[in-house]
């Protein structure tokens, strides 16, 4: 589990991701693929179906999720911050801004979003279970338009919590 300290799994698909953000961002000279995406990509390599995990837990993340989606579209800050882990690492990459990370700030940008709130639904995609953590991927469907975006959730105090939220990485990217 990833609660506490990162197993050696995450720790080697962690090395990894900044192994090939490196190589990625050498070839480019710019950032074109982020940490986190990296690290998504690596993880969806290898991550069996979801039924390697109990269905209760498989359940409790999609709770979770829907609580974001609620919580965002109805501007509950408290719950917000409830759904969010409390030890970090935690992150974001809202569409408007690059990569924002640490909890406090995570928080606040959210505030920031919250006072025009959209109307906004995520229709799941797929939920994805690896070396103790849950990633769901949604279409969040915006007026107008709709983007993919992935949710990757951990233990946190013995309770699903999100860690990321941001830009789903799409095949033809890779």
């Amino acid at each position: 589990m990833l609660a506490g300290k990162a197993s050696p799994v995450f720790h080697a698909l962690v090395v990894r991701a900044k192994q090939m953000e490196t190589v990625v961002l050498s070839a480019a000279k710019k950032p074109v693929i982020h940490f986190f995406v990296l690290l998504t990509l690596i993880m969806a390599a290898h991550i069996p179906h979801a039924g390697a995990q109990s269905d209760a837990d498989r359940s409790a993340v999609l709770a979770v999720n829907s609580e974001f989606y609620r919580a965002f579209r109805e501007s509950d800050t408290a719950a917000m911050a409830n759904v969010w882990a409390s030890q970090e690492p935690v992150a974001v990459q809202h569409p408007s801004t690059g990569r924002i990370d640490g909890r406090e700030a995570v928080l606040n940008s959210w505030g920031q979003m919250m006072r025009r709130p959209p109307d906004i639904s995520c229709d799941v995609e797929s939920v994805r279970f690896s070396d103790g953590g849950w990633a769901v991927i949604c279409l969040e469907k915006l007026n107008p338009g709709s983007v993919r975006m992935i949710n990757i959730f951990r233990k946190d105090a013995g309770e699903w919590k999100m860690i990321y939220h941001g830009p789903a990485p799409e095949a033809e990217n890779v």
